[in-house]
């Protein structure tokens, strides 16, 4: 079982020895800072949000990242819709 804001991927990722099998929102305050205009700054926003190294980004599976993105996208809605 994961929590909210935390995804169990699908295909997980080593690098250097350490094994990443899920994702946690590690840092909320770089979703306010999060970047979306081109693929570094995608990848850049990801490593910091989950508080993982950019390799670790490039190495998702296609469909792990997609599933990244929405953990994202539905996180900020979430705190977007308790503010309203």
């Amino acid at each position: 079982m994961t929590a909210p804001h935390e995804l169990t991927l699908e295909h997980p990722v080593e690098i250097d020895g350490t094994l990443y099998s899920r994702l946690k929102i590690a840092d909320y305050s770089a979703l306010t800072e999060f970047e979306c205009h081109n693929a570094p700054r995608v990848i850049l926003s990801l490593a910091k949000t989950f508080g993982i190294p950019r390799r670790v980004i490039r190495h998702l599976d296609p469909t792990d990242a997609v599933r990244a993105g929405d953990l994202i996208c539905n996180t900020l809605d979430d705190f977007t819709n308790s503010v309203r």
